[in-house]
């Protein structure tokens, strides 16, 4: 009796946590200029502790982080261009991915 009381009690948790409904958030930071030359800089991201602890007051559960990439300046090795050749990727915006139960 035990051991089908445990084994229903342990289908149960299972079919309850696999028909559980997500909503998902995506917020974006994006880097600011830190200067108006067009050298290779790198940009400014700002995010805040407290933004995110509100997030997670809400019910909100960090899932990702992801980054995009952007091209800076063209890179011919000119010195109009770079001084001599240089990377020429920074990362423009990073995006959180948040979820919590419906």
């Amino acid at each position: 009796m035990k051991k089908l009381f445990l084994v229903g009690l342990i289908l149960t948790i299972f079919f309850t946590s696999c028909t559980s409904k997500w909503e998902y958030k995506t917020i974006i930071f994006k880097g600011t200029e830190q200067d108006a030359l067009a050298t290779f800089t790198s940009k400014k991201i700002d995010i805040s502790n407290s933004s995110l602890n509100s997030l997670g007051d809400e019910g909100w559960e960090l899932v990702d982080v992801f980054s995009k990439i952007e091209t800076v300046h063209p890179n011919f090795g000119n010195n109009e261009y770079v001084t001599g050749l240089q990377p020429n990727v920074r990362t423009s915006e990073i995006s959180f991915v948040f979820k919590r139960k419906k």
